[in-house]
C-alpha cells in the first residue's frame, strides 16, 4: 500500500520515504491514521500495489480519514478466502462507489506526473501474467518515481516471474530500493538490482521470515529496515536516516 500526498505537516518523519510531493510509507508503528493525522494535510492518490491483506490493513481508516481523490490499483480480480473487511472497502473503491474517489487500474507504460515528480509505470504488464507461483504478487503495481536526481523505485511484492519482464533499463541508477516482499528471496533479484546499482535499499518488515534475504541484499548496497528503526529518506542533499 503506498500513498501520495501534498507534503507532510512539522515535525519528525518515522517511516515516510518522500521525494517532494511524492511519498511512500514504508512502516509505520502503530496505524497508518495515527502517524498520517499528524504528518499530511491531504492525501490525494492511494496506491494499492497488489490485493493481499498485509497490504490493505488499515485501507478504511485511512481513507474515511483522508478522503483521496485517487485511487490506483493493479486491474486483477482477486477474492480472499475469507473475505476480510479492508478487501471489501478496497472492492468498492474499485468499483467507484465513493464519491470522493476517482479508481483507476494503473498499467506498465503508465506515466504520470505529480508536482516536480515523474511516476513511471513498470508493473503490472497485460495481459497479466498466470500460472506463477503467486499470480496477485507477479501482478503488481511496479512505481519508478523521479524527482530531480532523486530515483526511489517501488516493487509491491513482485516475486521473479514479473522481474523477469522488466526491462532492466528502466531501473536503471535507483537512488532508493524498496526491496520487495518484505525483503524475503522470494522478492529478490539479482539482475534487477545489478542494473539498479541503488545508493540504499529498503526493507519494510517485521519480525525476519525464514527466507529473509537481508544479507543478500547488502551485497548491493547499505541497508535500512522497519524492523531495526523507523526510515526516512529524503531527497538530493538530505541525509539517510
Amino acid at each position: 500500500m503506498a500513498s501520495l500526498m501534498n507534503g507532510p505537516k512539522t515535525g519528525a518523519e518515522p517511516a515516510l520515504l518522500k521525494v517532494k510531493e511524492v511519498a511512500r510509507i514504508i512502516g509505520f508503528r502503530p496505524s497508518p491514521v495515527e502517524y498520517l493525522r499528524s504528518k499530511i494535510r491531504k492525501l490525494h492518490i492511494h496506491v494499492v500495489t497488489h490485493p493481499h491483506q498485509d497490504h490493505l490493513t488499515g485501507l478504511k481508516d485511512v481513507c474515511e480519514e483522508f478522503k483521496p481523490g485517487i485511487l490506483w490499483h493493479c486491474g486483477r480480480y482477486f477474492k480472499p478466502d475469507p473475505v476480510f473487511d479492508d478487501w471489501t472497502y478496497y472492492e468498492k473503491l474499485c468499483k467507484g462507489q465513493f464519491s470522493f474517489c476517482t479508481p483507476g487500474a494503473i498499467a506498465a507504460g503508465d506515466r504520470f506526473t505529480v508536482g516536480d515528480s515523474t511516476i513511471n509505470v513498470l508493473g503490472p504488464k497485460q495481459p497479466f501474467l498466470e500460472g506463477t507461483v503467486d499470480d496477485v504478487n507477479n501482478n503488481g503495481i511496479i512505481l519508478s518515481i523521479v524527482t530531480g536526481n532523486s530515483h526511489v523505485l517501488i516493487s509491491g511484492d513482485t516475486q521473479e516471474e514479473q522481474w523477469s519482464e522488466i526491462d532492466v533499463r528502466s531501473v536503471s541508477g535507483v537512488s532508493v530500493f524498496l526491496a520487495s516482499h518484505h525483503g524475503r528471496e522470494s522478492g529478490l533479484s539479482e539482475r534487477v538490482l545489478r542494473a539498479a546499482r541503488p545508493q540504499r535499499i529498503v526493507i519494510s518488515d517485521g519480525e525476519p521470515a525464514d527466507t529473509d534475504a537481508t544479507d543478500k541484499y547488502r551485497r548491493f548496497a547499505p541497508v535500512s529496515t522497519t524492523r531495526e528503526n523507523n526510515v526516512v529518506v529524503r531527497p538530493a542533499s538530505a541525509a539517510v536516516a
